[in-house]
């Protein structure tokens, strides 16, 4: 039986509103006590264009309609200038933009990969050489 946990740890030290969150989830199946137990393993992807292209592309992964899948994405590079554009789409289709990866930013998200409108993308915000870290945990049942 497969565990995976996420953690996140927040703090502010804003004086007019400090916060700190501690947080952590065990991904399981939906509606289930099980975790999720399979993923498309830790993945490197180097780019050096600004075309937008296709992270995770939903006919090449096993994850079920209205299930507990989760993508995890990084941006590796420590440029603060340098991002990525992450979207959710078909290449022939509109998108929809879930937002920017700077230098260092990464995101973990629910993933539905249900149809072709639901491929993850990106697109590099420039040529220079910038590489993505990324990883699905699905829940295929």
């Amino acid at each position: 039986m497969a565990t995976i946990n996420a953690s996140v740890s927040i703090s502010s030290d804003i004086m007019s509103y400090p916060v700190r969150i501690n947080k952590t989830m065990t991904m399981k199946k939906a509606g289930s006590c099980h975790g999720l137990e399979e993923t498309t393993g830790l993945g490197y992807k180097k780019y050096t264009a600004t075309t937008q292209v296709t992270l995770l592309d939903v006919s090449a992964e096993t994850a079920a309609v209205n299930k507990a899948s989760k993508v995890y994405i990084r941006n590796t590079g420590s440029d603060k200038s340098q991002y990525f554009i992450i979207t959710l789409a078909d290449a022939a289709d509109n998108t929809e933009e879930v937002g920017r990866l700077y230098g260092g930013d990464w995101l973990l998200m629910p993933w539905e990969a249900a149809s072709a409108d639901h491929d993850i993308m990106v697109q590099p915000s420039t040529a220079e050489p910038m590489t993505l870290e990324y990883i699905a945990f699905i829940d295929p049942s």
